[in-house]
């Protein structure tokens, strides 16, 4: 009889842990991301293909198509001589390819 029992406190407190779901890049919501999302900037609203939780949604594959279409579009704007378009375009080229980056592709 000389034993102490752990009280319900004291079992409580041992199996707290760390439960969370390993990083897995993928944003759990309900619905797919849209493919436009509008984005609200200093001029206004914008519709854009590379809000974060876009990216995280898409698989690598439709990343990869994403890219080369961005990679188009971008020498497109440039070659018509739409510097600020060529130059947004870069920066969404840039968000997805360090998607890519962060998933190791």
């Amino acid at each position: 009889m000389g034993e102490d029992r752990p009280s319900a406190r004291d079992l409580v407190r041992r199996r707290r842990g760390d439960y969370r779901a390993p990083e897995t890049g993928r944003h759990h919501h309900i619905g797919a991301a849209p493919e436009l999302q509008p984005l609200l900037g200093d001029s206004g609203s914008e519709y854009v293909e590379t809000a974060a939780v876009q990216l995280a949604e898409r698989t690598v594959a439709q990343l990869e198509r994403q890219r080369d279409r961005t990679r188009e579009r971008m020498a497109q704007a440039a070659a018509d001589l739409d510097f600020e378009s060529a130059a947004r375009l870069r920066d969404a080229l840039a968000a997805v390819e360090g998607e890519l980056l962060r998933r190791g592709g």
